[in-house]
């Protein structure tokens, strides 16, 4: 919810390939049209080599290198560097692209441990595939993707190597987001009537259940929740 009220500037994507939960969190967050980068951290210790990379320019500042994480010039590893351009657009960036077009898509990789599958994913989807079954530490393709509507289109590794952590080797890039004259993708209508219940049911705990100091802070957090249902529920028509 905090997401399509503005309030978050990232989102910490943890838990690495064995696992798309928080992907598919993500993943419909980006089709409600919520431009949300990816990051990560090693603030748990089963997930202890994850890392963000930011584009901030070639002279490191910490106030340029978190208008790179804020501005979605990321990717996230807990190894492999990954990079996606969409018609010469990078990460973090907008393409504009004409509905039943195909967008031109370059993805290059480089690893120290073997990777296995390397994916495009565009709204939520695989768009295109490729598979390594010997391993690649290091490669590029380029692909076409379909365009029907808005959306997004972001790079994935999965492999069936282990790190030192003995954890599976994987990678993401934040999106590189499509503008298709402002065509709503079906996926948005799906998910945020996901959210809009998630939220919904959350309303009642919220409103009856939970503890609060006083009403007042009761009626503020209620008000949130519902601001951030009706914005969903808003693009579900």
């Amino acid at each position: 919810m905090a997401s399509i009220l503005g309030k978050v500037d990232a989102l910490n994507l943890f838990d690495p390939w064995w696992t798309d939960l928080e992907y598919d969190l993500w993943y419909r967050l980006l089709n409600c049209g919520v431009r949300l980068p990816a990051s990560t951290g090693s603030d748990w210790f089963v997930c202890s080599a994850n890392r963000v990379y930011t584009k901030a320019g070639p002279d490191f500042a910490y106030e340029s290198w978190m208008q790179a994480l804020r501005g979605g010039r990321t990717f996230v590893t807990n190894g492999p560097a990954l990079d996606i351009t969409v018609d010469g657009h990078e990460v973090g960036e907008t393409v504009h692209v004409t509905p039943g077009d195909s967008a031109t898509v370059n993805v290059e990789w480089s690893s120290h441990y073997a990777v296995h599958r390397v994916d495009v994913i565009a709204n939520g989807a695989a768009a295109h595939t490729e598979s390594f079954p010997e391993g690649s530490v290091r490669g590029s393709f380029e692909c076409r993707v379909p365009v029907a509507a808005d959306g997004w289109i972001a790079a994935r590794i999965g492999s069936n190597s282990r790190d030192s952590f003995a954890q599976p080797i994987w990678a993401h890039t934040s999106p590189v987001y499509v503008y298709a004259g402002g065509v709503a993708p079906p996926e948005r209508a799906i998910d945020a009537a996901w959210f809009a219940r998630q939220i919904g049911e959350s309303l009642s705990w919220v409103g009856s259940g939970a503890k609060f100091y006083t009403d007042q802070q009761r009626k503020e957090v209620v008000d949130l929740f519902r601001h951030g249902r009706d914005l969903y529920s808003k693009l579900t028509g």
